[in-house]
């Protein structure tokens, strides 16, 4: 059993799947096989070292990791009894399930019926105990995270630095904060963050000591999360943790940094590597690892070389309609669309996309990445939820599908995936367009050096998404605020060796028949110089115009051209003025 566990490994992979270490530390580099790994390492524990599944706590950070390694483990095992895996999942499922099982949460002024409150009902709840009570809050849109702040502190730190920068507007949020801390005792329910501050409460006074904690994406763990992971382990817990440092890309949530080091030096763990990439050609690859910020550089395993270009837009419609052709072009030639993405960096920009994919006919998904208050993640698409998405108040686990890690991926259709970087994280496509590559958007405008860092490992995980090709481009007339025309330096640090640099092909005379060439000097075919001839209409010929697309030309003189882009409308232009790009097909 042990060698077939281990035979489809390479040397690095083995050596941490027989890693026995106290606590060990992987860092996995992009697309090095991690999953692989952990559910080897599962298999391993199980069969070779005899561990059952109900003595392993595995962490993970998303539903879809979580019912990933759910499914590898039942195509082998067959069916898995519910009260075997009940310590797989996210941190918030296994902290809900402890505290609905096991932990005596009478202690805390809780019954085992207790509720899940969303972020949502609970800024209504303190809404409405403001109202109540007359509480005096200043700055009403800042009440969430100064909330959040109050409740994370408590009135025992009002003295610290960060407590008396909340003071600083003298209102009523710390008696705000207690209140609401009473009445949700009063309703029995908590918040997501709750679940782990009070699992973590309990299991420092009710300790279960599993023999095994394994830990996915590790390196997206903030302090909250480090501190039930603290409280969970044992004296004899051994602890294996996979992360890679360079995919870090939610500090905006309170993420710690340096999470994976946080580990190495609080266990003194044993530190390993997996530095092979099986996922993208190496030129992608070595274009990326211009962005990665810890470890060694990326060594790929393909033969393929994998292809990258950097093309300017004339601005986001053109771009829209420039996207829908070559995914066209894509599908025709046998690529799935589920294999082709579009990334870019903020969500609002999804909406021009869709508009042009739906009036061109390209069926696509808008993904979405959301958070549950601080970490549970899910994927919605076009609004309907994928993973762990809910509404509503929680209560028991079947009825709660934020916290159940069963919901299965709908399954309806295929589509391009459009998404932010954000959402990309963890996913994989054979061909990637990343737009956008302006500074303003790629990177966003940063107040510090954190977050300019954040911003490199954000363009890192989208470009490391890519098998075969990846496309990056930007605008020469983005049209959004602040957004900077022309290229970004993060287009500027990758070698030039490594990307075919594609500019828009002009054309400043005549749009001809098929059958016909363009004239050097842009005149009609037969007209003499000089001698103006009477505009008539000709074959029609396509052409694509970088904010208006792809039309069909419709007429045109020695001066202009008129141009039919369908819904939008037919337009004519001076050819001194115009750059039209012929398109054959």
């Amino acid at each position: 059993m042990e060698t077939e566990i281990l035979e489809q490994l390479n040397p690095r992979q083995r050596e941490a799947v027989l890693d026995e270490s106290s606590t060990c530390v992987v860092n996995a580099n992009v697309g090095s096989g991690k999953t692989t790994v952990l559910i080897a390492k599962l298999l391993y524990l199980y069969y070779v070292k005899n561990i059952r599944y109900s003595q392993m706590i595995v962490l993970t950070f998303t539903h879809k990791a979580a019912e990933e390694i759910r499914n590898r483990l039942e195509s082998r095992e067959g069916s898995l009894p519910p009260e075997q895996l009940a310590g797989f999942g996210t941190f918030h499922s296994v902290a809900y399930r402890l505290l609905k099982q096991t932990l005596p949460v009478e202690e805390l002024g809780y019954t085992r019926e207790f509720t899940v409150l969303l972020p949502e009902q609970e800024l209504e709840l303190a809404q409405e105990l403001i109202r109540q009570e007359g509480y005096k809050i200043k700055y009403p849109a800042r009440l969430p995270k100064r909330l959040e702040t109050a409740q994370r502190l408590g009135v025992r730190d009002k003295d610290s630095v960060e407590g008396k920068r909340l003071d600083k507007l003298q209102d009523d949020i710390w008696q705000l904060a207690e209140a609401l801390e009473r009445e949700k005792r009063r309703r029995n329910t908590m918040t997501f963050r709750e679940l782990l501050k009070n699992a973590e409460s309990l299991l420092r006074k009710y300790p279960i000591a599993p023999k095994w904690i394994v830990i996915d994406e590790v390196q997206d763990s903030d302090e909250q999360q480090l501190a039930f992971l603290d409280a969970l382990r044992g004296r004899e817990t051994r602890l294996f943790a996979v992360g890679d440092p360079n995919q870090i890309i939610y500090g905006w949530r309170g993420s710690s940094i340096n999470a994976c080091f946080t580990l190495v030096h609080r266990y003194g763990a044993r530190e390993l590597t997996l530095p092979m990439n099986y996922r993208s050609g190496s030129r992608i690859l070595a274009a990326a690892g211009r962005f990665k910020q810890y470890g060694d550089g990326l060594t790929g395993s393909r033969d393929s070389a994998g292809q990258i270009r950097i093309r300017q837009a004339y601005d986001p419609l053109g771009e829209a309609y420039y996207l829908a052709e070559q995914i066209r072009g894509l599908h025709q030639c046998g690529t799935a669309l589920e294999q082709i993405a579009v990334f870019y960096r903020l969500q609002a920009q999804a909406q021009q996309l869709s508009d042009v994919f739906t009036r061109e006919g390209i069926p696509h998904l808008v993904v979405t990445r959301r958070e549950r208050d601080s970490g549970e993640t899910y994927l919605e698409e076009e609004g309907i939820a994928l993973y762990g998405a809910g509404g509503g108040t929680c209560g028991r686990e079947e009825e709660c599908p934020a916290l159940r890690d069963g919901a299965r991926e709908r399954k309806e259709g295929s589509g391009v995936r459009l998404m932010t970087l954000h959402a990309s994280k963890g996913l994989e496509f054979t061909h990637v367009f990343i737009i956008g590559v302006n500074y303003g958007l790629i990177p966003l405008h940063s107040s510090g050096f954190e977050e300019e860092e954040e911003e490199r490992r954000l363009f890192f995980v989208g470009m490391t998404r890519a098998r075969d090709f990846l496309e990056l481009s930007y605008y020469t007339q983005p049209g959004i605020p602040r957004v900077v025309p022309g290229e970004s330096r993060y287009l500027q640090m990758i070698p030039q060796k490594l990307v075919e640099r594609v500019e828009p092909e002009t054309m400043t005379g005549s749009v001809n028949t098929a059958e016909e060439n363009i004239s050097e000097r842009g005149e009609p075919a037969g007209a003499e110089q000089g001698v103006e001839t009477e505009k008539q209409p000709i074959s029609p010929c396509r052409v694509r115009h970088a904010k208006y697309g792809v039309g069909t030309v419709v007429e045109e003189s020695p001066e202009s051209v008129t141009v039919d882009f369908g819904e939008l409308g037919t337009k004519t232009f001076m050819k001194d003025f115009v750059s039209l790009e012929p398109v054959y097909s």
